[in-house]
């Protein structure tokens, strides 16, 4: 213990009198202040955008609910309220939002939500092009992404790390200062060792102090999870573990300080840009994603086929789809106007587009599968998609809100049809108990994310095992 104090001691003051290591320690705390403003800006856009929508949907549900007390006495509020509880007035005026909100932490990871849709406007057109702009396979690979703490963590700290590492050892060593520990009985291995525990407690302390900055401005936009908080500050830890076991396996091999260098910006090179983009070139080429425009095209084709069956026939093949309202079935079904007519039109276009987005979807799910194979392979990207999960900002989050999109989407289509094809008007208490789109959290999600932290522990605690195998001669 008196040891352990002494290296500590020792290794505060030398900090001090190092002013290029002290500067260059506040150039990576400033680059991660940096960073959490960049998530705040960009997660305070989003809420905006989210904020104007929900406020223009109370703004359009108000004048709704004023159509039912209308005043009859003038023409307008004649036509107000005749309009009032009329589904697809109400679906035309002021359609349902399913909107995928910010999580507790997501302004310190980004992840998929700067090229994902955040909401989605639910009408009967279900299951089409959900954000046809969008790129459904983005930079998880680690090609690149948003300045964010996540990326300062994955990209930037270890370059930090290795900057204060590399030469622990090998400096020792050619001021031959080794020597003399050895010969007054001082394990060396030991005086390492407790170097570079100060050095992982200093960047660690650094990532804390950041990401507990972060902390506080998220929650200033959005509830704090603590549960979140707490896997973060586990995850970001895990990951600088990580590269100090590389680093201390480096140093066992007793190579001068130049080669130590060397090897690690090799090995950070290697983790961070060519095994990703490896990694990603090979999960492209196996499970290549088709261009959305083919979903686009099938959703023009199949509308104007639809449109143009035999009225009789569209409205065979929906009582045959939808048995529950044969008993409703007129002759005037097959009218210019008639509202069956339109509810068919949606009910079968909707069925057919279901089966076009469903092949579509098979190819992104698969990719996805792919690269979370692949990622065991590397920490790197393993700590990239936990950081994503854990703010709640990765593909799987993504996947799943768009599966629960499409579910809703089917349940509200469900619900206007009773209506549409009933010839009835929802009445005040309807529209008053609308249904709303609620996102639910990914099961098992926390397990995940804790056994992909263990993973990194347990590649880290390897490492080192085999570094203890290494003879280091002095």
């Amino acid at each position: 213990m008196q040891l352990f104090k002494t290296i500590f001691l020792f290794e505060l003051r030398l900090l001090a009198r190092q002013k290029f290591i002290l500067l260059l320690i506040g150039f990576f705390f400033l680059t991660g202040i940096y960073s959490i403003y960049y998530g705040y800006h960009f997660t305070k856009k989003q809420l905006a955008a989210i904020d104007s929508l929900e406020s223009g949907y109370q703004k359009k549900y108000k004048e709704l609910e004023a159509g039912f007390s209308a005043d009859t006495t003038t023409a307008a509020g004649k036509t107000l309220f005749h309009q009032a509880g009329i589904p697809s007035v109400i679906e035309y005026k002021n359609p349902l939002n399913a909107i995928h909100k910010p999580q507790s932490i997501s302004i310190l990871s980004i992840g998929q939500r700067d090229i994902q849709p955040y909401y989605d406007v639910i009408t009967r057109r279900r299951n089409f092009v959900q954000g046809a702009n969008a790129e459904i396979s983005n930079p998880e690979m680690l090609a690149s992404g948003n300045f964010d703490l996540a990326y300062v963590v994955i990209y930037l700290i270890p370059v930090l790390a290795i900057a204060l590492t590399y030469n622990t050892w090998s400096k020792e060593k050619e001021q031959q200062t080794d020597k003399l520990l050895s010969l007054q009985g001082i394990y060396f291995g030991k005086i390492i060792g407790y170097k570079l525990t100060f050095r992982f407690l200093l960047i660690g302390l650094m990532v804390w102090l950041l990401s507990i900055i972060g902390f506080i401005c998220s929650a200033a936009l959005i509830p704090f999870d603590l549960t979140a908080a707490i896997l973060w500050l586990m995850g970001a830890s895990a990951y600088i573990f990580f590269w100090f076991a590389i680093t201390f396996f480096i140093i066992r091999l007793g190579k001068s300080s130049v080669h130590s260098a060397l090897y690690l910006l090799g090995l950070w090179c290697g983790l961070l840009i060519l095994l990703p983009a490896l990694c990603n070139t090979i999960v492209r080429l196996y499970y290549p994603i088709p261009l959305k425009t083919d979903a686009a095209v099938a959703l023009r084709e199949n509308s104007e086929a639809v449109w143009a069956m035999p009225r009789k026939l569209l409205i065979d093949t929906f009582y045959l789809n939808n048995p529950k309202y044969k008993h409703l079935r007129e002759a005037t079904d097959t009218s210019e106007t008639s509202n069956k007519r339109f509810a068919a039109y949606y009910d079968l276009l909707g069925r057919r587009m279901t089966r076009s987005i469903e092949h579509y979807n098979q190819y992104p799910a698969a990719q996805n599968k792919a690269m979370s194979g692949l990622n065991w392979i590397n920490p790197a990207t393993k700590t990239q998609y936990l950081l994503n999960e854990i703010a709640g900002t990765g593909l799987n989050d993504y996947l799943s809100y768009q599966e629960q999109v499409n579910a809703f989407q089917k349940t509200w289509v469900d619900f206007m049809s009773g209506y549409i094809i009933s010839d009835k008007k929802l009445s005040l208490n309807d529209l008053r108990n609308l249904s709303q789109f609620k996102l639910k959290s990914i099961k098992n999600k926390n397990q995940n994310i804790i056994g992909g932290i263990l993973y990194l522990l347990g590649i880290s605690f390897c490492i080192i095992f085999l570094s203890k195998k290494i003879t280091v001669k002095i």
